[in-house]
């Protein structure tokens, strides 16, 4: 396998990943959606300290959802970012090496 090939090879497999990551937090977020809903659900089902402090709960959760979803949105856009960066760079030195004479 030519070095060229490798770097587009492992570009490839970043940018999958990255991707991956994206899909992850969509469902992630579709989670949160989903556990807000049961939440406020629930609030019509039960009454009382313990409900109340289920209800905290499951906001809590909810929220660390969203965080964890945000975080991994920022992850891939940074993955992306940098195996495009080092992608072109790695690309520009095959390029220089193929044109360097050592004469």
């Amino acid at each position: 396998m030519s070095p060229q090939q490798s770097i587009e090879m492992h570009f490839n497999q970043i940018m999958r990943i990255s991707r991956e990551l994206g899909d992850l937090t969509g469902s992630l977020q579709a989670l949160e959606t989903e556990v807000s809903e049961l939440s406020r659900r629930n609030k019509t089902c039960w009454s009382g300290e313990c409900a109340r402090i289920l209800a905290g709960k499951e906001v809590k959760i909810a929220g660390r959802l969203g965080a964890e979803a945000q975080a991994l949105l920022r992850t891939a856009g940074e993955m992306e970012n940098r195996a495009k960066r080092m992608y072109q760079s790695e690309m520009m030195n095959i390029h220089l090496a193929a044109a360097r004479d050592y004469r």
